[in-house]
């Protein structure tokens, strides 16, 4: 049968022989995966890959990506076509235009270019460095960074209590070696110059208590001195860290421990994130 996984195989090792890259095949395997998937064991047809192309449309994911499986889908039908003398046909598949707003990830070279964009010893780079460790080191939520207070910084454990709100539920965040002394620096040197009545740990000059815009706007600042021009918000420090965790070989649910999720499906939106950059950069 046309899919089975001896079928998924034979492709493999005939773009293995038609001199693709590891990398290619691998990304190729795994997106031809995801439509047999969807079959569930049913034969692939034209209305099949109709009605996946539409089960992809509903999703969040990009049209680029989209397009990505159809391309691998019409190779699979010209493999299947060479060598089996099958055919399978795909016929024309639309890809609408994209309509939403894609997460932004930032690399692991870019992350080190916005760190080293705050890297003098002013209060005003205290404080970004603080802020960019909580953000990406510590993969927070807007609002759990805003509403810390300093002594829910334990640096003796290196740990960060952040409290339970209307949505979430309470946790505990290790910190990097880094982490704990960008904050331990921002607090000991810059934020009793900046405001020391404020309760909180993150404060503007004049604002005891800062927020989400206040913060948008100075990593928008880090990223112009560090010539990064994606359109990215603070949420995206936190989608960086759960992706680049994931690269380096974390299991799902300590990713998903790490962030705060409930459910394990919201940390598996972060495979799809980083089959998706695996796909564009080869």
């Amino acid at each position: 049968m046309q899919g089975t996984p001896s079928k998924i195989e034979d492709f493999t090792n005939w773009l293995t022989r038609l001199g693709y890259a590891d990398t290619t095949i691998k990304s190729y395997t795994r997106l031809l995966e995801n439509f047999f998937n969807y079959l569930q064991g049913e034969p692939p047809s034209q209305q099949k890959i109709e009605a996946f192309n539409n089960h992809l449309h509903q999703t969040k994911i990009s049209r680029q990506y989209i397009s990505a499986h159809i391309n691998v889908i019409n190779r699979y039908s010209e493999f299947l076509e060479l060598t089996t003398k099958e055919k399978l046909t795909v016929g024309k598949i639309l890809v609408e235009k994209e309509i939403t707003t894609e997460r932004t990830i930032f690399t692991q070279l870019e992350i080190g270019s916005l760190f080293c964009s705050a890297d003098g010893h002013g209060p005003s780079d205290l404080f970004d460095r603080a802020m960019l460790s909580l953000y990406y080191g510590c993969g927070l939520r807007s609002k759990e960074g805003i509403n810390l207070v300093p002594q829910e910084v334990d640096f003796n454990k290196g740990l960060l209590y952040v409290k339970p709100s209307k949505n979430y539920s309470s946790r505990y965040v290790p910190m990097s070696q880094g982490v704990v002394a960008d904050i331990k620096d921002y607090i000991n040197y810059a934020r009793s110059i900046i405001n020391p009545n404020s309760k909180y740990l993150l404060v503007g000059r004049h604002q005891p208590k800062v927020n989400g815009h206040y913060l948008n706007t100075r990593l928008k600042r880090l990223q112009r001195t560090a010539g990064i021009t994606k359109k990215a918000s603070l949420h995206s420090l936190r989608h960086s860290i759960a992706t680049h965790l994931l690269q380096q070989g974390m299991e799902l649910e300590y990713i998903g421990n790490f962030l705060g999720h409930k459910r394990l499906d919201s940390t598996q939106v972060y495979v799809r994130i980083n089959e998706e950059l695996m796909y564009n950069k080869h």
